[in-house]
């Protein structure tokens, strides 16, 4: 009996994107993907989420397309980050997958509509989740769970306060933190507990085959930006690949700041209650006090395996090669 979570995955491929696809496709039973605007524009975030697909080996897996744009925010990409195309300078063909013609927002409601047991994954802007939930409020009630990578439970990346992914589309991201869906974020707080560097290179050339040559290629481009990379968006769905990768996260409440002038974009994470005594620990890891009583809509996860996060994805890697 195939005991695989069943999951779509939103995202906006991306380097660390195609990292998260590699794990996913191998450990969870992915429905759908459905790919956004984000870290470069539609027109290749949908190419390379069909381009993952056919790479590794699952072109029955359906992909489709679905906002470019955010609600009502200034258009931000990353290319800088990710490259023109999204996969650094690397090349590739038009995959011979096709697009699926339904737009992937309705491709959203109606799976989750019409099953139970199917979860969310998103890795970009929440655009085509919240823009879900406005043309069908249902939906609050139907997606039983999120795993977001997204926000901070402390700084950002984009600017001081915010992480890209929901400085990109604030407004979608305040419509889906505030849904009641259960969420699981998984923020830079965590992911910077992640270093990947040229060694992590060599050793995914190394392992070699289709999907190690190409993760090596990406990784070095990545890598060579910036020194050294988090893949922020595969640490993220570690979550549910392999549950020993995080090793602690804490329930609390988090808003999305939608108007401040230098907080734009940020997930506001109540830790009032969290505030211990500890100079070098600014958020303890259990409540110190039960003085605020904040309910909690979202998990916050808060501390990482790094050591067993690259097990996971040396052997998946490696356990392509082995399939071929």
């Amino acid at each position: 009996m195939d005991t695989k979570r069943k999951v779509i995955i939103d995202c906006d491929p991306g380097i660390d994107d195609m990292f998260a696809l590699i794990l996913c496709i191998r450990h969870l039973d992915v429905r759908g993907i459905v790919a956004v605007g984000g870290n470069t524009g539609l027109e290749y975030t949908q190419r390379n989420a069909r381009f993952a697909t056919e790479l590794t080996g699952r072109p029955d897996i359906p992909v489709y397309a679905g906002y470019d744009m955010p609600m009502l925010n200034q258009l931000v990409r990353a290319t800088e980050v990710h490259g023109s195309g999204g996969i650094g300078d690397i090349e590739i063909r038009e995959p011979e997958k096709k697009l699926e013609k339904e737009h992937g927002a309705d491709f959203l409601i109606r799976t989750f509509m019409e099953n139970d047991d199917i979860s969310l994954i998103t890795l970009g802007p929440l655009t085509n989740v919240a823009q879900a939930i406005l043309k069908e409020p249902e939906l609050k009630k139907r997606i039983p769970e999120i795993l977001c990578m997204g926000g901070s439970a402390t700084s950002g990346n984009a600017t001081p306060a915010a992480e890209f992914n929901i400085l990109v589309d604030p407004e979608a991201a305040k419509i889906v933190f505030e849904s009641g869906i259960p969420i699981k974020m998984a923020g830079l707080n965590l992911t910077r507990q992640n270093h990947m560097d040229m060694a992590d290179v060599e050793q995914l050339r190394a392992i070699g085959g289709t999907v190690g040559d190409f993760a090596a290629d990406i990784l070095e481009f990545s890598v060579k930006n910036s020194d050294f990379t988090s893949i922020c968006d595969a640490c993220a769905v570690a979550w549910w690949v392999d549950d020993q990768v995080i090793t602690k996260s804490i329930r609390t409440q988090v808003d999305v700041e939608t108007k401040g002038e230098f907080t734009r974009g940020m997930t506001v994470c109540d830790w009032r209650d969290f505030m211990g005594t500890d100079p070098e620990q600014e958020i303890s890891r259990e409540k110190c006090w039960n003085k605020y009583k904040t309910s909690g809509n979202v998990e916050v996860a808060m501390e990482f395996d790094q050591k067993r996060f690259r097990e996971v994805l040396f052997d998946t890697v490696r356990s392509y090669k082995e399939m071929n």
